[in-house]
């Protein structure tokens, strides 16, 4: 279990029933984990892995979801998505790309990924970060390098692709103030920037979708 870990759980600081519709959510180690027979040579081994290098997560959705399936696109619908913190400290992780509600960001949309929608995932994602000490919320390098010395996880919030941009550039600017580290340019679905996976040809981008790539490489 990672060091710095206190068994902090989403949304805590507020009431059940009174603040937040509550779900039974599924158990996250509902298979019993994984164990890998090591001798203790290997075992040597792999603590000095851990302890000297890096592990990223590049994809990553570390949320809980309804026990009873049904539930789901209601709590969709309520925008609070609980992160699994204890999930998390059970890793070696150092940092994670958290792609947030991504597809099912649902609040006020049916097909999902409106801009309002999207802003309303991360604030309230944010906001509950802002109560705990374990996840750092990665804005550059240093802070990944920190989360490793101080047994903490780097937490970088990502999008899997830019449809809530619209045809606002601008939006880029926002998404980076706000935290967002990676996000990408199409999806399944084609958006204003180019092609998605499910049509038939790929188009390739568009000129706002370049005009677009070259705003993500200017602002980092």
């Amino acid at each position: 279990m990672k060091r710095d870990y206190n068994g902090y759980k989403a949304y805590s600081y507020l009431e059940p029933n009174v603040d937040y519709t509550p779900y039974e959510f599924a158990d996250w180690n509902w298979t019993g984990g994984y164990l890998i027979p090591l001798d203790s040579s290997q075992e040597s081994r792999l603590k000095k892995l851990m302890e000297e290098n890096i592990f990223i997560a590049l994809h990553e959705h570390p949320t809980y979801f309804p026990k009873n399936i049904a539930e789901t696109k209601q709590y969709n619908r309520d925008g609070r998505e609980f992160c699994a913190y204890d999930a998390l400290a059970e890793s070696y992780l150092d940092c994670v790309f958290d792609n947030m509600m991504d597809g099912t960001c649902q609040i006020t949309s049916k097909n999902g990924w409106k801009w309002t929608d999207v802003l309303h995932d991360l604030g309230m994602r944010l906001c509950d970060l802002a109560h705990q000490d374990f996840l750092i919320q990665c804005k550059t390098v240093s802070d990944i390098e920190r989360a490793h010395r101080e047994g903490k996880i780097a937490w970088v919030p990502s999008m899997e692709g830019a449809a809530p941009i619209e045809n606002e550039l601008d939006r880029i600017d926002i998404l980076y103030g706000l935290g967002v580290r990676l996000l990408g340019v199409t999806y399944s679905e084609s958006n204003a920037l180019g092609n998605g996976m499910k049509e038939d040809r790929d188009g390739g981008l568009t000129k706002f979708g370049k005009e677009a790539v070259r705003r993500m490489n200017k602002v980092g």
